[in-house]
């Protein structure tokens, strides 16, 4: 089974101001692809907030020259479709891609995800947080923390450790022993 791993950074607190998106994609083990890139923000959504430029890094200037979320819709559904998708505290990011969607009047995409965070709390109930930087940290896996395609390539890692712990090589089935849920979105 293919598993897809997503982050979002977005312009300020609206969900549909995405900036910037990472994608990591595994199947039967191996990462097959990655994607990332910046996002210019619709002019609606597009003020950046000094908040959200001190977590990520990524100013105004940095997607003025960006493809809008209408012109990568298709890059990024095209490596969700037909996999479990998920993301470290994927409410956010479900948030995110679906406001982006309709925001740019474009159709949110039907798919079936779940949370690295609840994940790690369950495979690693000792730590003191499960913040993405500290699973990481923990695992031993290298994170840019807040650059998005570190971010989903950190998160995959989640799935991965998950999965050898529990000795449960399908993505569902090591779920089902771990207690999370499949969610979904539509």
């Amino acid at each position: 089974m293919r598993i897809c791993a997503i982050d979002f950074e977005t312009a300020n607190e609206n969900p549909a101001s995405v900036c910037s998106v990472g994608i990591a994609v595994m199947e039967d083990g191996c990462i097959l692809d990655t994607y990332t890139t910046l996002i210019r923000p619709a002019d609606n959504v597009s003020r950046f907030s000094k908040w959200n430029i001190a977590v990520h890094g990524i100013y105004p200037a940095d997607v003025r020259n960006a493809p809008s979320f209408c012109d990568i819709y298709d890059d990024i559904t095209g490596l969700l479709e037909g996999s479990l998708v998920t993301a470290h505290n994927a409410a956010f990011d479900m948030k995110c891609l679906k406001a982006a969607c309709l925001n740019s009047g474009l159709p949110v995409p039907h798919l079936r995800y779940f949370d690295t965070v609840q994940l790690s709390r369950a495979i690693f109930p000792a730590l003191d947080s499960h913040k993405l930087n500290i699973v990481c940290d923990y695992m031993h896996v290298e994170l840019d923390h807040h650059k998005a395609d570190s971010d989903a390539y950190g998160c995959l890692m989640i799935a991965v450790n998950a999965m050898n712990l529990t000795e449960e090589f399908d993505p569902e089935k090591m779920l089902q022993i771990c207690g999370v849920r499949i969610k979904q979105l539509f």
